[in-house]
């Protein structure tokens, strides 16, 4: 159904989209089909086309707050005066996607281009403070030095997201080991004990026998 905090523009699409025959209104029949539109259905007529005229796509430049904040708006709802957000598992997917994507293809070299800059400025006013101070007995090239910076910065081969993944795996395998080490030792320790008991008792036996006889 319609929300009451659609723009102007937004109803103004809904309407051409309705009005297939460019009569300039709305006849009862098309006005309840508009009405009777379920929610992901407007969302996909308002959806603006990301296709130029030669059908290539061209992404624009997100204007959101944060990273999914017209997904958490659009699904935002009043339930009993609490709000709720109810969002589906195939748009959390698609979020997550796009972080790997983001994470694996601008995050890790803005780290990459910051940590060159950062460790390239150190090394650089190292070299010069020591070639001002000594008048150039004690001046050095950084680049064919051990301050060589190429070795320092080389990039992570692998994401942040996989690192958080591989360390809560490492955590819940060494609980795991942890716990069979516990179950070992005490079945071990019962093991013994009741070898211990079987032979207190083979030679209480063996003496009750002898002295029988």
């Amino acid at each position: 159904c319609l929300k009451c905090d659609r723009t102007q523009e937004d109803l103004a699409g809904l309407f051409l989209r309705s009005d297939t025959e460019g009569r300039g209104y709305l006849t009862f029949d098309g006005f309840f089909q508009l009405m009777s539109m379920y929610k992901v259905e407007v969302e996909s007529i308002l959806q603006p086309c990301i296709r130029d005229s030669r059908g290539l796509i061209q992404v624009g430049a997100s204007k959101e707050r944060f990273f999914g904040a017209n997904l958490i708006e659009k699904n935002r709802s009043n339930v009993n005066g609490q709000e709720h957000i109810s969002i589906s598992t195939g748009a959390m997917k698609s979020q997550n996607f796009s972080q790997e994507l983001y994470e694996s293809r601008i995050a890790s070299l803005q780290r990459f281009v910051s940590m060159t800059v950062m460790f390239h400025q150190m090394g650089s006013r190292v070299q010069n403070y020591f070639a001002n101070t000594s008048f150039g007995l004690l001046g050095y090239r950084m680049d064919r030095s051990h301050s060589i910076m190429r070795i320092a910065t080389t990039a992570s081969p692998i994401s942040g997201a996989e690192i958080r993944d591989r360390a809560k795996i490492i955590h819940y395998m060494r609980k795991v080991r942890h716990s069979v080490h516990i179950i070992s030792v005490a079945w071990l320790e019962y093991k013994r004990r009741k070898n211990e008991e079987r032979n207190n008792d083979f030679e209480l036996k063996s003496c009750s026998y002898g002295n029988s006889k």
